[in-house]
């Protein structure tokens, strides 16, 4: 059932058994796993069925550190979350990413992933994906049969492969709307802002949420377990602004919410011209496609080569550098078409136009498309009747430089003095970079360039030359780690199974409890989490049903 909670009364106490916070990937996919349970589930979303300026203004923040994304366009405040503005990358965590690893600060999961491969397995149907395979062998036979090979790159070179998620299960809210609407037990109330997690003196209990509307009725949610799931940023802002029993916020006794805040840090750096470009690595985004399974690839370091170099995991995407009237004419098709493409008109940052030459006018496209229609006409002509050639190849491609980053307690959100519409404090956002992240890339791009020129396969000219190399490094629109997990309360901000540290019925879903973020992009790994953290209330909340009771509440709550 979908409630626009705007129209109930004001004071309104909705009580449940679940009660889930964000109607992201992570919060939907809790939310289902509950359909036709013994369970009675809410669902809580800021905003609607469509993007709202206003409710999307709240999450307007600061930025203090590395040049990041204005953080009101860096995530999606309506239901689905940011699964609105993806493009549907996917690809599971690596089995060194949750490993110790000397060489990197903080590094280890308390959980190995052997553990989570059951749920990374459930994460691809939700996911509407392909089978569970990711190693490169387990599609190049396939892969031959499309004309598409491996060339040779040496032993520690890999191809990671990731899956594209098809467009039924792009966008969870409305992949997934239906069901939530038709699920007896399931209850989504939109426009549902929670301003504070209220909890007994002791801070061992949450009683109840408070909930408001952009207009300024107020409401109230008690339940016996609470989740949030509304992201990495927002996560630590709601912990650290319920802080009304324990002053410096909920699970934060050790000064570790809003702490190592990790990106994927993504830079444009490098050309290689080839011979004869290889079509594993050089094809756009989704054209390649196995059966019903789209891929993409690029092009990474073993695990070997990581422990030997000591250097964080990482990868490069080839992308071809196109003629000037092949990029009019994509730049034409995105503007004509109405931005109605992957990304939404509201986020410019994010916009696919910029991929496209989105400095450039209709009309400048337009005048170029025009002068070379008749490349345009062979190129369409060709595409019609040759399936086997891909026109939109090139002998040159840029490289795009994609890494892991190591934990670091100083990259971090802070709570500012500045309060938004609801009266919640704004975000600062204090994004910092280590060494490690920087050798990294410099020393992946030098080895991937030596294995180049060793195999003969082209020539890498490399661009990181200095300091100023790195000024255009951005990040991936992938916040990670700031409620971290451990099973030690002085290293994480929730345990293993993903409830905050000396909070009985509080837990956390997404990728801010990423302890390490790994290479690969979070969607699915926090799908696979969210179904691990699913199972284990169930089972908690079957055999032990004592320990999340919903305590005693106002039945007329304070104004």
């Amino acid at each position: 059932m979908l409630i626009d909670i705007q129209e109930l009364p004001e004071n309104t106490l909705i009580e449940s058994d679940i009660c889930i916070v964000g109607g992201g990937a992570a919060g939907i996919t809790l939310a289902r796993e509950f359909i036709d349970q013994p369970y009675q589930v809410c669902l809580l979303e800021s905003g609607g069925l469509d993007f709202e300026e206003a409710t999307q203004s709240l999450y307007q923040g600061e930025n203090m550190g590395v040049p990041y994304f204005p953080l009101k366009e860096s995530r999606g405040r309506y239901l689905g979350g940011s699964t609105n503005l993806w493009a549907g990358w996917s690809r599971p965590f690596d089995d060194i990413d949750f490993e110790d690893r000397p060489w990197m600060p903080y590094s280890g999961w308390p959980i190995a992933k052997a553990e989570l491969n059951p749920y990374y397995q459930r994460a691809q149907k939700v996911s509407g994906l392909g089978p569970d395979k990711y190693d490169f062998a387990d599609w190049e036979d396939a892969l031959k049969e499309l004309q598409i090979h491996r060339p040779s790159l040496g032993e520690q070179i890999e191809t990671y492969i990731w899956q594209i998620v098809p467009p039924t299960h792009l966008r969870f809210g409305q992949a997934y709307q239906a069901e939530l609407e038709q699920a007896s037990n399931i209850k989504t109330y939109l426009h549902a802002n929670v301003v504070e997690i209220e909890t007994n003196d002791p801070a061992r209990n949450v009683t109840r949420l408070r909930v408001a509307t952009l207009e300024g009725k107020k409401f109230w949610v008690s339940a016996k377990a609470f989740i949030l799931a509304v992201g990495g940023i927002e996560n630590p802002r709601l912990l650290l602004a319920s802080n009304q029993v324990q002053s410096n916020g909920l699970g934060n006794q050790h000064d570790l919410v809003g702490r190592f805040f990790m990106e994927h840090p993504y830079l444009k750096s490098g050309e290689i011209e080839f011979s004869e470009p290889p079509l594993l690595y050089t094809k756009g985004e989704g054209d390649i496609k196995v059966g019903e399974t789209f891929l993409g690839t690029a092009l990474g370091l073993s695990k070997q080569l990581q422990q030997q170099e000591q250097i964080l995991n990482f990868c490069t995407r080839l992308v071809p550098i196109l003629p000037d009237w092949v990029q009019a004419f994509n730049s034409l098709k995105f503007k004509l078409r109405g931005k109605k493409g992957i990304f939404h008109e509201a986020f410019p940052s994010i916009t696919e136009g910029q991929r496209y030459r989105g400095d450039t006018s209709v009309l400048e496209d337009l005048s170029k498309v025009i002068a070379n229609l008749d490349r345009i006409a062979a190129r369409a002509y060709t595409k019609m009747f040759d399936k086997s050639f891909y026109t939109g190849q090139s002998n040159l491609c840029q490289l795009h430089l994609i890494g892991e980053q190591a934990p670091n307690p100083d990259s971090r959100i802070k709570l500012s003095s500045e309060r938004d519409r609801l009266g919640v404090n704004r975000v600062q956002l204090d994004w910092r970079l280590s060494p490690i992240d920087k050798y990294t890339i410099e020393r992946s791009q030098q080895i991937i360039a030596e294995e180049f020129a060793h195999s003969g396969l082209g020539q890498l000219k490399i661009e990181l030359t200095n300091d100023e190399s790195w000024e255009s490094v951005v990040g991936s629109y992938h916040h990670m780690g700031t409620t971290r997990m451990s099973a030690n309360p002085t290293q994480g901000v929730v345990n293993e199974n993903c409830r905050v540290h000396g909070i009985s019925n509080l837990y956390v879903a997404g990728s801010s409890v990423f302890p390490t973020s790994g290479l690969s992009n979070p969607t699915l790994t926090l799908i696979a989490l969210a179904i691990r953290l699913a199972d284990h209330l169930k089972e908690t909340m079957a055999s032990q049903p004592t320990n999340l009771e919903k305590l005693p509440v106002s039945s007329s709550p304070q104004q």
